[in-house]
């Protein structure tokens, strides 16, 4: 059975992506790996996008394990759409997907790529942007425990033989965040709360920890959205005072103070960038109301 971490791994795209020529059939470049007919050892030409971990083996001759169905044949060079499966004296990397180029259509197609490490993290972002119901900018105004761990915790005061589950326990925290401007969907009231795990267990640890006066842009996701929140409300979260969003992964929040990522999706922000297709321009507010002025910073706009 799938763990939800696999599972939000599985829904991933592919996140090493490069043009790559097919140097020998039924061979890997790491004893590690079995060999038969999917594997091939392929040199990488070119990286379009790739973890950092991943962009250095430009160059390099890795193992691509592929669907038998995508047949390749040694010298042809193609799109190799991967994910890293074993780390050893080289690297194996597992196909999504093979796609023939050219060697002069993949240098056209690359050349003004830019850094792929950049390239890769503004794609995560556009990603998350698109799947958030509301991507706000604003304040965390306070953070509270739920009402309902208050009230766990005081009945495990009450009868201290009672022993606390704590596997992978989250540790919720509810954070309240004043809104300056809405950049995606639509928000009645000037605050939203959003439920986030405090605990820096290994299932938590990269989850945005916030704290008042935190300033930023928040991509907001419903719970029940959420793998990993999904599985830890089924087991031990609270139920009525569980908060209206959650913040997954640490790509969901920006400080304010940061260059890049979410600001070059707000038009308003970022100049002339438009925020993509995929982040459904329809749901961007149609009408704006000033903020509340808060000393010493200047009024922002909200939308409705």
């Amino acid at each position: 059975m799938q763990s939800d971490s696999q599972e939000e791994s599985n829904d991933e795209e592919a996140r090493f992506v490069f043009i790559g020529t097919v140097r020998r059939l039924r061979a890997a470049t790491m004893s590690e790996v079995p060999v038969d007919d999917s594997t091939a050892v392929v040199r990488v030409d070119e990286v379009i996008h790739a973890p950092e971990v991943l962009v250095h083996y430009a160059g390099q001759d890795i193992t691509v394990r592929f669907d038998t169905r995508k047949r390749v044949k040694e010298g042809q060079q193609a799109m190799f759409q991967t994910n890293a499966w074993l780390f050893g004296e080289s690297v194996a990397v597992e196909a999504r997907d093979v796609q023939d180029v050219t060697a002069s259509a993949s240098r056209a197609g690359t050349r003004s790529v830019g850094d792929p490490v950049r390239r890769l993290s503004q794609r995560d972002v556009e990603a998350r942007f698109a799947d958030a119901k509301l991507v706000v900018s604003g304040r965390v105004t306070s953070v509270r425990l739920p009402s309902d761990v208050v009230a766990a915790r005081s009945a495990r005061a009450d009868a201290p033989e009672v022993r606390r589950i704590s596997g992978h326990d989250p540790d919720w925290r509810i954070a309240e965040v004043q809104v300056d401007e809405v950049h995606k969907g639509r928000l009645r009231n000037d605050t939203v709360s959003i439920r986030f795990p405090s605990s820096e267990d290994v299932m938590w640890h990269d989850a945005p920890k916030f704290h008042p006066g935190q300033e930023g842009f928040f991509m907001l996701h419903k719970p029940e959205e959420a793998p990993r929140e999904r599985a830890a409300v089924a087991r031990a979260a609270p139920v009525r005072d569980k908060g209206e969003f959650v913040v997954p992964r640490a790509i969901d929040f920006q400080p304010l103070s940061d260059p890049g990522g979410i600001r070059e999706l707000i038009p308003a922000i970022g100049g002339s960038a438009g925020v993509p297709s995929t982040a459904g321009q329809e749901e961007m507010p149609r009408s704006a109301r000033s903020a509340k002025k808060r000393a010493p910073a200047a009024p922002r706009k909200r939308g409705r």
